[in-house]
């Protein structure tokens, strides 16, 4: 069964000249038209802001219907988000003391000539820099 052609409108937007480039890019190496790039773009972002407004519009509706929640039970659910965020941080860290124990562990093997051929005798230095960079200095 063949689709039947939709009908087009035609819109004149301005846009910046950078965002314009990546459009034009994205065309291209999609082997498409600069039109249908920004129709993909634009039907996924009213896409996202029907699905956020349903959200909202049923947040409002489920407190219309049992009440805001007090500040008590806004503290909780607070303290409840602060002691996953601490776990997730407990538990990223603990990966990388095991990745960095395995690297460590590599690197004493009587093998690491694979290392060594790369000019890797030993695991690379963590820098200040690149903690602050991870957020953990």
């Amino acid at each position: 069964m063949a689709r039947k052609p939709t009908k087009k409108a035609v819109l004149n937007v301005t846009i910046d000249e950078s965002l314009a480039d990546e459009v034009r890019l994205a065309a291209t190496l999609a082997n498409t038209t600069i039109s249908s790039v920004v129709e993909q773009a634009l039907a996924e972002q009213l896409k996202w802001e029907r699905i956020r407004r349903d959200g909202l519009k049923a947040i409002d509706e489920y407190y219309q219907e049992h009440g805001y929640p007090t500040e008590e039970e806004m503290a909780e659910a607070a303290a409840q988000v602060a002691e996953e965020e601490r776990l997730i941080d407990e538990a990223l860290a603990a990966m990388e003391a095991e990745r960095r124990r395995r690297y460590r562990t590599r690197d004493k093997t009587p093998d690491s000539s694979a290392d060594t051929r790369r000019g890797r005798d030993t695991a690379p230095e963590v820098t200040p820099v690149a903690r602050r960079a991870k957020g953990t200095a």
